[in-house]
């Protein structure tokens, strides 16, 4: 597998998705950072919750057995990352949990699309049956998303998220590699 693959936004610009360098925290923090100052909320993590660029940095998985960040790149730049991590006791060992953000300029244009196509090739590389996500209820164009390429509901857990604003129920998803 070649660990960059490109691909074609919806606007016709060149993407291209690899894994993620060092050097991309910065750019893959500030995505995350815009996330979670948006209302109505897309992630679970608050402003005051997110990593330092170090700890990012540290916590960033290269292409393995363990897990995988990627991040998508549109005329050069991060528009958006992934960071999968796969189940580390035996019996789990055949899932992987995936966290997914895009900046709000490159959504709507296939980048979460091909961050996702590009974790179902580290999944097969790796033995990989299953992969799973959290969304919250109210957000129905990554639900939409999601759905398109596979991924089906398996449950919901009510308030699971909460914030001064309200309680956010979170769909559980998963899709299927086998």
């Amino acid at each position: 597998m070649s660990l960059a693959t490109p691909f074609t936004t919806g606007d016709g610009r060149a993407g291209l998705v690899r894994p993620a360098r060092a050097r991309d925290g910065r750019a893959a923090l500030a995505i995350v950072r815009e996330a979670a100052g948006e209302h109505p909320r897309t992630l679970t993590v608050t402003v005051g919750e997110l990593w330092s660029a170090r700890l990012w940095r540290r916590r960033r998985m290269d292409w393995g057995p363990g897990g995988v960040t990627l991040v998508a790149e549109v005329g050069g730049e991060v528009a958006g990352s992934l960071q999968c991590s796969r189940g580390v006791r035996i019996a789990d060992s055949h899932c992987a949990r995936i966290g997914l953000s895009v900046g709000s300029p490159s959504r709507g244009i296939g980048v979460g699309r091909a961050l996702l196509t590009g974790v179902e090739t580290w999944a097969r590389e790796h033995g990989v049956e299953r992969l799973e996500l959290g969304v919250f209820a109210s957000n129905e164009r990554a639900r939409r998303l999601y759905e398109r390429l596979g991924y089906e509901v398996e449950g919901v857990q009510r308030a699971a998220a909460r914030f001064p604003e309200g309680d956010l129920d979170l769909v559980l998803m998963a899709k299927w590699l086998r």
